[in-house]
């Protein structure tokens, strides 16, 4: 029969056993509420780092597309200025001398007793013309450029005036056939060039020349070659801050914060 000592050392072995137990399956639990806690925060660092990758895809367009839009500025700008550059400095050492009978006009009536008259010019009148309105193309291509493109920068917008200076001294280049618009574009009277060219050759080198229009485009393009990294604003300044806060959270530096949060959490969940 059993004693009073045995029962109480059996029931205390049984305790003990439930006891242990209890502890055992507290210690699962608390394992698995562990690694379901890591579980869930590394699944939520993988959803922000998909998020993320996201956000750099697209910033990688934009730097993409930025640098297009640089690249295209800065190559048409180059034409124009060296365009500009070449034709000016043709126009400053031309000489406008082009000799007698440059002008030559030949009346015909037809059977119906109408008057035409015809001009022709000599092969040097024919090269002055050309000589101008090739200057006077370019420069007007100079204009259109920094005007269309003036609201990319302060500095565009500065030099599309500065190209557009023509319209103070209108009254010389009207004098000469060369009409000024308001935006300082210029425009060729051919026939009133023409008999200026062969009437006072002086005046229109004088005007046009190393002393004259020729000579301030060359200026033009200095100036503008000078500033010409300055000219298209930088990826900050036009996207802002954000660039380089994206930058900053879609490179190796997110996936290393990450990491290291998720191993903070794993060390404060074992305490």
């Amino acid at each position: 029969m059993p004693t009073i000592s045995s029962m109480l050392s059996g029931n205390y072995s049984l305790y003990n056993s439930y006891a242990n137990a209890q502890k055992q399956n507290a210690a699962q639990k608390s394992i698995s509420s562990l690694w379901s806690s890591y579980s869930s925060y590394n699944s939520n660092a993988m959803t922000a780092l998909s998020g993320l990758s996201e956000i750099r895809s697209g910033v990688a367009s934009v730097m993409s597309s930025y640098n297009e839009a640089k690249d295209t500025f800065y190559a048409e700008m180059d034409d124009n200025m060296k365009s500009l550059s070449d034709s000016a400095s043709k126009v400053k050492s031309y000489d406008f001398n082009v000799g007698e009978n440059a002008i030559t006009k030949t009346d015909s009536v037809d059977e119906d007793g109408n008057k035409t008259t015809t001009t022709t010019y000599n092969d040097k009148m024919k090269d002055a013309l050309q000589t101008v309105k090739d200057f006077v193309d370019s420069y007007n291509d100079s204009i259109k450029f920094f005007s269309d493109n003036s609201e990319v920068s302060n500095r565009v917008g500065n030099m599309a005036k500065s190209f557009g200076d023509t319209t103070y001294r209108a009254s010389n280049y009207e004098s000469i056939g060369i009409s000024v618009g308001s935006d300082g574009s210029l425009s060729i009277n051919e026939e009133q060039l023409a008999k200026n060219i062969a009437s006072d050759p002086n005046k229109v080198s004088r005007i046009l020349g190393k002393d004259g229009l020729a000579s301030k485009a060359e200026s033009h393009v200095s100036m503008a070659n000078s500033q010409r990294s300055l000219l298209f604003p930088s990826a900050k300044s036009m996207l802002g801050d954000q660039l380089s806060t994206a930058a900053i959270y879609t490179g190796g530096a997110y996936r290393n914060m990450t990491n290291y949060a998720n191993i903070g959490n794993l060390i404060n969940a074992m305490f």
